[in-house]
């Protein structure tokens, strides 16, 4: 039974679906369930502290919270704790006795940290700071150099079991397969080494860039289908306290290395103070969180909102095995870390603050300032307990970003004009297609010149359709430049392409240097033998040998002869294009996505070299006009057009500073890529003004092909075929002595008009002033020598460059 490849296509997607794993990792087997059921106990316990924990009583019974940083440096052991009681006569302070962080970390903090600007509570309509804090901000950071103890974070007992017998699994393995059983090294004690260069977040470098992303969690009694985790009604409700998720990067001035954490965090929406944690087996940061908000009405408003955001999750439908698999490979691979960001005041009152957020997020017209606020960090403090490192604020540095709403507005600017540009670009195309119609104006145009260009808008297409799944707010857009640019370079220059293709398909088999000379190469063996075209194939290919003597007469004409099957032909060029600029996009969009975290060395040798390649699209077409010797192909309106829609995203990227995707200002790459699209104009502009030709010596060119070249007597014996002898008649009004006269005239039949044509024929050699007086105007004469008028060939040749009796391909006039 046979299977069309759209059902083997399908039946290897639900293969590929089926066998994919459904991200909800179940145990297999006991042990992994009993760990699970005990870690999902541990947080429920921790959840427990959090929810009856008091300022004055300390921490509780919180993994990674037990040891405070006194009681580190003094040597105890937490599975000793608890080694302080608290009561009214001794309460629970931010202090190193109490607290893990060390008085160097809380003194700084109190400096800056929720610090209220009292001159501002007098004014009438106090300046704010931001409400709604979702968005981005980039700047750069120091770290300190200070001697500070590293906590010897452990997993608890049954977790290090757990982790042990895994990896104990994974070196059986290795062993059963072969490998080396001495370069199988049973894993370390988790915070037993001293130091862990390939942790992450255990950065050497002294300073370097740091980037935040900040999801505002802005749940609270505002939102009634969350209002059932308010446990005690109006005592629980938070008005200027938010949950907030902050990603931060690390990274060198080279970036060289990167250091990516997600922290959990609360922001105190009238100090403008954010505090966020990670978490992980070894560290439970979220339910130790609200002691470290260093003070009591701070404690009081994050312990409710961590306890509301924690009652999300329902651990035992939620909290699986890949879950708890992460908290424990966290605990192994980076730093824990606890950060404190204070941020700017804004030029807006708390009442403008909320009108703005109203109108950037459901848009009703109402009128909001130009300048949006930014989101701007004043100061900031990162410490890790278990690496020991301290992070701040650079000074002299900026530390700013743009809120996710304006953000997206920028975006959502940007990308209306992509596709303005894209649409003036399909415009362009239609009127390039429209005006090349003809074979002899196809075969002018590279294909390669079009499939740079395609493959440019494949990319771009393929680029936003990715973007689009995960890019909500900006979906519509995204997907309407997606689609426009995939109806442009997946039907229009496609069907171009082929078009063209299918016109030049003539000179397959034909070499650079017959295409240069303008025919195919004429060939006479040296034993007086002509070569005569097989009138059953396209090109030169099965050329039988036919002896001079008795000619066989000449075939009728057959145009429609053996034709090759048009469509078929461009189905195949079609598929052929379509699978080749596919599989290119696929492996480019790869590349530049995975540049991304490439060094930045590595990552602008790419784009200078990438951007270079994809904007030399005029290079194939002027080669192409060389090979044709024309002068032009493309019209100036197109090709200005498209080299100007290329240009101006390059512009704007690389010399606005502030443009959204926060590309580097790189004025030497605007300058090398613009000099590089004008030069491929100017050549252009030279081959139309000089010609086609003009850069290469006349002395290195074979002879082009002549269709109204003089013919000699001598030329009919060893060069024409027999059914062009056969045709030529003498001239019955010609006198006996036109001969001595070293002209005379012959007449042959025209095989497209069928009438007669007046052939003049040299008898003499060397009469130069007889080839000056004859008339060669009125008749051309194919490479495969067919004698044609010249006004019926060249109108032939408008549509087909194939000669009208035997099919041989024809050089363009």
């Amino acid at each position: 039974m046979q299977v069309d490849r759209q059902t083997l296509f399908f039946f290897i997607i639900m293969f590929i679906f089926l066998t994919l794993p459904n991200g909800n990792e179940q145990p297999h087997s006991t042990k992994e369930k009993d760990t699970l059921v005990a870690f999902q106990q541990e947080l429920r316990n921790s959840q427990k502290e959090l929810a009856s924990s008091e300022y004055g009583t300390g921490y509780g019974n919180i993994t990674g919270f037990r040891l405070s940083y006194q009681d580190l440096l003094d040597g105890k052991n937490e599975t000793k704790w608890p080694f302080h009681r608290y009561d009214d006569d001794h309460r629970w302070q931010e202090i190193p006795q109490y607290s893990i962080l060390p008085k160097e970390v809380s003194d700084d903090v109190k400096e800056f940290w929720g610090v209220n600007d009292v001159e501002k509570e007098d004014e009438p309509n106090p300046k704010a700071f931001l409400l709604n804090i979702s968005g981005q901000a980039y700047g750069e950071f120091k770290k300190e150099k200070t001697e500070l103890k590293k906590y010897n974070l452990h997993l608890p007992q049954y977790l290090q079991e757990y982790y042990d017998s895994y990896n104990q699994g994974n070196r059986d393995l290795n062993r059963y397969e072969g490998e080396d059983p001495d370069s199988t090294l049973p894993p370390d004690i988790i915070g037993d080494s001293k130091e862990e260069p390939s942790k992450v977040g255990n950065i050497t470098k002294n300073s370097g860039k740091i980037s935040i992303e900040i999801t505002n969690l802005d749940y609270n009694f505002r939102q009634p289908d969350l209002a059932k985790f308010i446990q005690d009604g109006e005592k629980d409700k938070v008005n200027d306290t938010v949950v907030v998720s902050l990603g931060l990067i690390f990274k060198d001035y080279n970036e060289i290395e990167r250091h990516d954490f997600d922290t959990r965090g609360v922001y105190f929406q009238e100090t403008g103070a954010i505090i966020t944690v990670t978490r992980s087996a070894k560290f439970l940061g979220n339910y130790g969180i609200s002691h470290l908000t260093m003070n009591e009405a701070n404690f009081n408003r994050t312990r409710t909102l961590m306890n509301q955001y924690l009652n999300f999750t329902d651990l035992e439908r939620d909290f699986n095995m890949d879950d708890m698999n992460g908290y424990i490979l966290k605990s192994e691979q980076q730093c824990e870390l606890i950060s404190y960001f204070q941020l700017e005041r804004t030029e807006y009152s708390k009442d403008e603050l909320r009108l703005i957020d109203e109108e950037l997020m459901n848009p009703s017209g109402k009128p909001i300032p130009e300048q949006l606020p930014f989101l701007s960090i004043k100061e900031f403090l990162i410490y890790s307990p278990d690496c020991g490192l301290v992070f701040k604020s650079k000074p002299g540095t900026e530390f700013v970003g743009l809120k996710s709403e304006v953000y997206h507005n920028r975006l959502r600017h940007l990308l209306t004009g992509i596709l303005v540009l894209v649409i003036i670009q399909l415009i362009l195309f239609l009127r390039q297609i429209k005006e090349t119609r003809t074979p002899g104006q196809l075969s002018t145009i590279s294909s390669k010149s079009l499939f740079i260009i395609g493959f440019q808008d494949s990319l771009m297409a393929l680029m936003f359709l990715l973007f689009s799944t995960f890019m909500e707010d900006l979906y519509l857009i995204l997907a309407c430049v997606s689609v426009v640019t995939f109806i442009m370079c997946g039907i229009f220059e496609l069907r171009f392409i082929v078009s063209v293709l299918s016109t030049q398909v003539n000179e397959r088999g034909t070499t650079w240097w017959e295409i240069l000379r303008g025919a195919s190469a004429e060939s006479v063996p040296a034993d007086g033998q002509a070569i005569l075209p097989d009138t059953n194939t396209e090109g030169n290919a099965n050329e039988p040998l036919i002896p001079l003597t008795n000619p066989p007469p000449a075939p009728a004409p057959t145009p429609n002869v053996n034709q090759p099957n048009q469509a078929w032909e461009e189905s195949s060029f079609s598929n052929s294009v379509f699978a080749s600029g596919f599989s290119l996009t696929i492996v480019a969009t790869f590349l530049i996505l995975n540049s991304f975290i490439w060094r930045i060395k590595y990552r602008r040798i790419f784009e200078y070299v990438g951007l270079f390649l994809v904007n030399s699209y005029w290079i194939p077409q002027f080669f192409r006009n060389t090979l044709k010797n024309r002068r032009k192909s493309f019209s100036w309106e197109f090709i200005i057009g498209t080299s100007t829609i290329r240009l101006l995203p390059i512009f704007y990227f690389c010399l606005v500073k502030s443009n959204p995707l926060r590309h580097h200002y790189d004025p030497i790459l605007v300058a090398v890529i613009t000099n590089w699209v004008v030069f491929q104009i100017l050549l252009l502009i030279l081959q139309q003004q000089m010609g086609a030709r003009f850069w290469v010596n006349e002395k290195w060119l074979p002879k082009a092909y002549d269709y109204q070249r003089i013919l000699h007597i001598k030329d009919l014996e060893h060069g024409f075929s027999s059914d062009l002898l056969a045709n030529i008649k003498p001239n019955e009004s010609g006198s006996e002595g036109e001969e001595d006269r070293g002209v005379i005239e012959c007449k042959c039949t025209c095989p497209i008009c069928m009438s007669d044509i007046s052939l003049p024929i040299l008898t003499k050699e060397g009469d130069d002033s007889k080839r000056k007086k004859i008339n060669n105007r009125l008749y051309m004469i194919t490479p495969c020598h067919h004698i044609f008028h010249s006004e019926c060939l060249e109108d032939w040749m408008k549509y087909k460059l194939q000669c009208p009796v035997c099919r041989e391909s024809l050089p363009p006039v």
